[in-house]
């Protein structure tokens, strides 16, 4: 048994399933009890011990709030009785710092305020995790989707955010935005002010990293550890933030794409349906029918539902496209 749930379960802290397993893990065999009795006498032992001679020694490594240090000088003894320190200050770590997530529906986006300062607009179908503050020498949060970060300038506390990719977004003070979606094989990062390190795996699965200047945009294909890089003005990269939809001799087929991501849409599209035609236009806060009914006022191109438009929020609006 981990010892870390262990003294999870110990400290009451412990959730009703981990309490579950634990209990069937005693009930198991009479040396598991006989681990848990021990390590529970050592626990209670050390909490109601005098630590003052201790904390002279443990002050000048770290500065916590006072309750926390005592529980740490505790966790400090472990170390000389079972080496379980580690096991201790990861618990409290996930006790004092809270993890939050932000999960945004697809068609939708929405605002967040980080515990620094800095801001994340966050796009449909995507998830942001963070924590309730930032105590370490880093700032990390996860993403698995897309958000646009305008980030708090702070020398002292680098700003890092991570995707599945084994890749990573390093910077101090700047405003980006960042594609990554766990089921698609990119991740695409567009650099609109300041200066960011990209981080990943290159084709010899060798850790590498790229320097971005603004209006740059990075493209990482995790699959095979290749990157490209293009100039760009960074407006249709980042419209989705401010509600617009921009096509510029956009192909049919992309403009679709767009509009699947945009307004959890799937469409059908008919064998015959040509494959060279291409839109230009921008719409704001516009809805799914009217970029539609101007496709077709542009083309041949023509639509319909092929499930029920009002049971849209519960799943995907499924459409056909043909002539």
């Amino acid at each position: 048994m981990d010892k870390e749930l262990l003294l999870k379960y110990i400290a009451g802290k412990a959730s009703q399933k981990e309490k579950e397993d634990v209990a069937t893990w005693i009930d198991a065999d009479a040396a598991n009890l006989k681990e848990f009795i021990s390590l529970r006498k050592s626990y209670d032992a050390f909490i109601w011990q005098d630590t003052g001679a201790f904390s002279k020694k443990t002050k000048k490594i770290i500065s916590l709030h006072p309750g926390t240090q005592r529980i740490l000088r505790i966790a400090a003894v472990f170390v000389v009785a079972f080496g379980l320190s580690y096991a201790m200050i990861q618990v409290l770590q996930k006790e004092d710092i809270e993890m939050q997530t932000v999960y945004v529906p697809a068609g939708q986006r929405t605002f967040v305020t980080l515990a620094d300062g800095t801001t994340v607009w966050v796009n449909g179908k995507s998830t942001l995790t963070f924590p309730s503050h930032f105590s370490s020498r880093t700032r990390t949060v996860e993403l698995d989707g897309e958000a646009y970060f305008d980030v708090r300038k702070n020398p002292e506390k680098q700003f890092i955010v991570s995707t599945a990719h084994q890749s990573a977004i390093k910077v101090l003070g700047t405003k980006f935005n960042v594609k990554a979606y766990k089921e698609a094989d990119e991740v695409i990062t567009t650099l609109v002010e300041g200066k960011v390190n990209f981080e990943f795996n290159n084709a010899s699965q060798q850790p590498q990293y790229i320097v971005m200047a603004p209006g740059q945009k990075l493209v990482y294909y995790s699959q095979n550890g290749k990157t490209e890089l293009y100039t760009t003005s960074g407006e249709r990269e980042l419209s989705w933030k401010d509600g617009k939809i921009i096509f510029r001799q956009t192909s049919l087929r992309d403009a679709l794409d767009i509009l699947e991501d945009r307004y959890n849409a799937e469409f059908v599209i008919q064998e015959n349906v040509p494959h060279d035609d291409s839109f230009s236009g921008t719409f704001t806060n516009r809805n799914l029918e009217q970029v539609l009914n101007f496709i077709s006022a542009s083309s041949k191109v023509r639509w319909r539902y092929l499930n029920n438009n009002a049971d849209a929020g519960k799943e995907k609006i499924k459409i056909e496209i043909f002539i």
